[in-house]
């Protein structure tokens, strides 16, 4: 379960180049982002008990900020462009970089998911 959750942090906490080419050109990646840490959270729920008041904090946090950016009043955060250049996005980094220290996992990027999309070759 924290494996989910580690690579959800890792990947918002990248770079946007980085996060671009975690997943295929047809892949809306701010949403992909987003639901890939709200799966995480998701799966979370159930071993909370087994994790530090500072990494729920910092999870909470990160949390937090997402929901506070989403919905359809918020539309314009969630292109390409604004993945590359909004301010809400570096807060996003920077909360997930949070996370990634108080889990004590690498700030590195992830592997690229193979077991996500169908593709045709």
């Amino acid at each position: 379960m924290l494996e989910r959750l580690r690579w959800s942090a890792q990947s918002i906490a990248q770079p946007s180049a980085v996060q671009i080419a975690l997943f295929p050109e047809f892949v809306e990646v701010a949403d992909e982002l987003a639901l890939g840490w709200e799966e995480a959270i998701h799966d979370l729920k159930g071993i909370c008990t087994h994790l530090q008041p500072a990494q729920i904090a910092a999870i909470e946090e990160l949390d937090a900020f997402m929901a506070s950016i989403s919905g359809q009043s918020h539309a314009q955060l969630w292109t390409m462009d604004a993945l590359k250049t909004s301010p809400e996005w570096q807060t996003l980094r920077e909360l997930a970089n949070q996370v990634l220290e108080q889990m004590l996992w690498p700030k590195t990027p992830p592997s690229v998911r193979s077991d996500i999309y169908v593709t045709h070759r």
